[in-house]
């Protein structure tokens, strides 16, 4: 017994009927603004935006994406005004998201992401000669209207066949026709109500070719396949697109560890004239790293971003083998499984490398740091020598000026008392001399002592 996809919501699923524009949703008279909080409406309007659009087979269905470096904005909005003025309808702004147009031929959609534009054209019930539709039925400036080819640069280009059991205009013979990969893809989706076939190739037009046979009846049931189906390519192709710049990375980074290793090995051995120079080469060597990291984190972390969608929208296809065919998941699993854990391997090889490198900076700041220490000790003692010798040169000096002064006090006295007559002095002048010198002395010791204790009292509190 099949499985039947859950239908809560498909009737919610915003027809282009009932709407043309994108949805949003404002504050009505009759609400009462102190009931509702204002970002309800944001939230609602965002809960509500980008709807898939009804599929009706059978149909040509084709897809573009445009990064949002290939295509200004203005541009993208001419093509928009343009696409408008073919199926006669009007348009809003140029702030405007997304927009779905309509007529009796084709549905048109537009959406502005973040990191890409896309361009959605749905050919209802086209013409057996039809084999196209952009370039076709719509002319835009993206477009050869000759060949049927991109002229700009998408980064994602899908065409789906789309048709039923019962009117097989293309699955039944589309696998030699339209596919010429010789690996093709197929699998039944949506618990055997379509089933899906590609070749992931690009065929001469620039587009890869998908047949699906859907045969639920319901429209919007057929829209939300076909809109998993461009969302597993969309974001497949976005997250792979690191792919380069991780290659980039992964050589840059195994430089720096290079580099890395060699200055480590240096460090342990390096002279105090060396260390200078190495703490320059590795914090050049830190800002390098610093640089890989600013180019590929964002990269890296859209891409894991983008797989985790990849992987939601497989899930929700519940596809199912078909013998002899290579499934859906197997292929998109089989080269981005590994390049996303290749991105996730370099981002952490990234942030080992920062902290090694952080580590070799600590560890030369500590060498240097210890022998700036040991210069400051070796500093300190000498100055510490020096002061002992000032102290003792000082106490020498001291000496010697206690013996300078007192030999000056004492040839004053004699001079003095040889200028006294003999009849004034009872004693000899020689002996007085002789008897005052040992006071004269002491007495210029005690006054330099207390000089010079003054002094030091003075530094002191100072």
């Amino acid at each position: 017994m099949q499985s039947k996809e859950p239908e809560a919501g498909e009737n919610a699923a915003a027809s282009p009927r009932e709407g043309h524009n994108a949805v949003t949703l404002e504050p009505t008279q009759q609400d009462d603004a102190s009931s509702i909080h204002p970002l309800r409406y944001v939230v609602m309007a965002e809960t509500n935006a980008r709807p898939s659009l009804p599929i009706v087979s059978p149909c040509i269905c084709e897809h573009l994406v445009f990064l949002s470096g290939e295509l200004d904005a203005q541009k993208d909005w001419e093509n928009v005004r343009s696409v408008a003025q073919q199926l006669g309808q009007s348009v809003g702004t140029a702030e405007q998201q997304q927009l779905v147009l309509e007529d009796e031929r084709v549905i048109f959609k537009w959406e502005r992401h973040t990191e890409f534009c896309s361009y959605t054209v749905i050919c209802k019930n086209p013409a057996e000669a039809v084999d196209s539709v952009f370039g076709n039925l719509i002319t835009v400036d993206l477009m050869d209207t000759t060949l049927g080819t991109p002229l700009g640069k998408p980064i994602v280009a899908q065409r789906f066949y789309i048709d039923t059991p019962e009117n097989p205009r293309w699955s039944e013979n589309g696998e030699t026709t339209l596919l010429t990969g010789n690996r093709l893809v197929a699998v039944t989706a949506s618990g055997g109500s379509a089933r899906i076939m590609s070749d992931f190739t690009f065929q001469d037009d620039g587009f890869c070719r998908f047949l699906v046979c859907e045969n639920s009846g319901n429209p919007n049931r057929a829209g939300r396949l076909i809109h998993r189906l461009i969302d597993i390519e969309t974001y497949r192709t976005l997250a792979l697109i690191a792919w380069p710049i991780a290659k980039s990375a992964g050589r840059d980074i195994g430089q720096i560890d290079d580099e890395l290793r060699k200055l480590i090995q240096a460090i342990g051995t390096a002279g105090q004239e060396y260390q200078a120079r190495l703490l320059t080469d590795l914090t050049s060597l830190a800002a390098r790293a610093e640089t890989v990291g600013v180019e590929t984190n964002f990269r890296f972390s859209a891409a894991k971003a983008y797989y985790s969608i990849v992987e939601s929208r497989l899930e929700e296809l519940r596809e199912e083998r078909i013998e002899g065919y290579q499934r859906l998941s197997a292929f998109v699993e089989r080269r981005l499984g590994p390049a996303i854990r290749t991105f996730q391997a370099i981002l952490d090889r990234q942030n080992s490398t920062s902290q090694r490198i952080a580590r070799a900076s600590s560890l030369l700041r500590a060498r240097v740091e210890i022998e700036l220490e040991r210069q400051n000790q070796d500093l300190l003692s000498s100055m510490d020598r020096r002061s002992h010798l000032q102290l003792r040169l000082q106490q020498t000096v001291e000496g010697l000026s206690v013996a300078a002064v007192s030999y000056y006090c004492i040839g004053i006295l004699s001079w003095l008392l040889k200028g006294i007559p003999k009849g004034f002095l009872p004693i000899d002048p020689a002996v007085i001399t002789t008897v005052a010198a040992p006071f004269i002395v002491l007495s210029v010791w005690m006054m330099v002592r207390r000089i010079r204790k003054s002094a030091h009292d003075d530094e002191k509190t100072s």
